[in-house]
């Protein structure tokens, strides 16, 4: 993660600086979520038909396939179409490695410990998109530039990858299945129309990635029109996600505790909504005010780790098509990527206030949505699916 996105904090503003409009630069981040999301929603079903490590290696081909003429040709060339396309089918490559994993660990490890396996899983997660990679490419750029950082990105990727590859040696058991692998594709869509709750799954999961993947698209530009400089930023950034690691731990075993369900309601939509205020009233009101700032972001790093029980949440859902469920969950992740950027997109014209109050209102939308997130016990009745 810390190589396949090591641009993400920084891009949207040396987009900018190459002449592109922050609408521009939104456009091509949501691009990259389009694909970000289907490759998200393929690989729970590709893994239990094909398993893991055959869908990781495809992500791995697939991230670089796209990267390399990205790098040699698109961005040099600050063609917009090129960097739209380029950058878009990159988005394909990192889903279908690191989701794949996450659904190898939804499906073996055991229930009474998901919630806290799945915290580890995006502690690692974060920890190369979020917190080492935004500080170590801001170290970089000062020497070797920008596009040498995102080579630098691309290498670590390979490096990584060979090593989950070669180093887990697990295997992967494949179950034998009745159907067809179109078959099993076309059910991972038809899940969340034939049950509901596994729909509305699918949004909370979206909300969840609003800020992350549209903050780094709208706040970098509006940092530095309150005198935020791009260093401080990718370091408020990455300090962020360290909070949001030890809350990830935290909400992981108060899952496992009080409920999933309810750790996601109390800490998940409701801190999320209010901290994003938070972080779009203090630079608004204040100006430049580095610590304060840097603690409204902490508040709204810790609200979403309250997301991280979505994960064993989902699959329990439907415990006889974990797959299908698996798909749904990682669908909604890959669609915050492109959710995200396309608010921003939609609404900068109006402001950063619009982006970051719409943002807030649906964090705090989701709260009353996981509500009806119940299980199949829960509901007490037998596994069927829902009428709507």
């Amino acid at each position: 993660m810390l190589g396949s996105c090591i641009e993400n904090s920084w891009f949207s503003a040396y987009l900018v600086d190459l002449g592109f409009s922050v609408s521009q630069a939104a456009t091509i981040f949501s691009a990259f979520g389009i694909m970000v999301a289907l490759g998200s929603w393929l690989s729970g079903i590709c893994v239990e038909v094909w398993g893991a490590k055959k869908i990781m290696l495809i992500g791995l081909i697939a991230y670089l396939a796209f990267s390399i003429p990205f790098m040699l040709f698109a961005l040099p060339s600050e063609n917009y179409l090129a960097i739209l396309l380029l950058y878009m089918g990159r988005g394909l490559g990192y889903p279908l490695f690191c989701y794949s994993f996450l659904v190898w660990l939804t499906i073996d490890v055991d229930v009474s410990i998901q919630g806290r396996a799945t915290s580890y899983f995006w502690i690692c997660y974060n920890l190369g998109f979020t917190i080492i990679g935004p500080v170590f490419a801001v170290q970089l750029i000062p020497f070797i530039g920008e596009t040498a950082v995102i080579w630098v990105g691309i290498v670590l990727s390979i490096v990584g990858s060979l090593l989950a590859l070669f180093l887990t040696k697990k295997k992967f058991i494949i179950k034998e299945r009745d159907t067809t692998p179109l078959v099993e594709i076309k059910e991972g869509i038809l899940i969340m129309f034939k049950r509901p709750r596994i729909g509305t799954a699918v949004i909370v999961k979206t909300i969840n990635g609003l800020g992350t993947y549209g903050f780094v698209v709208v706040l970098p530009v509006f940092l530095i029109n309150k005198g935020y400089s791009m260093a401080e930023w990718s370091t408020i950034w990455g300090a962020t996600f360290i909070s949001n690691q030890i809350f990830n731990v935290i909400f992981g075993y108060l899952g496992d505790k009080i409920g999933f369900r309810k750790t996601i309601q109390l800490f998940g939509g409701t801190l999320t909504g209010v901290a994003t205020i938070a972080v779009y009233l203090v630079p608004q009101l204040f100006g430049y005010n580095y610590w304060l700032f840097f603690l409204a972001m902490c508040f709204w790093g810790a609200g979403l780790a309250g997301f991280v029980p979505m994960s064993p949440l989902v699959p329990l859902m439907a415990p006889d098509n974990k797959g299908a469920a698996n798909s749904a969950v990682n669908f909604g992740s890959g669609l915050g990527n492109f959710v995200g950027p396309a608010l921003v997109s939609l609404l900068v014209v109006f402001g950063t206030g619009a982006v970051m109050y719409t943002m807030a209102a649906l964090y705090l939308i989701s709260v009353i949505l996981t509500a009806f997130l119940k299980t199949p016990d829960e509901l007490h009745q037998p596994l069927k699916d829902e009428a709507a």
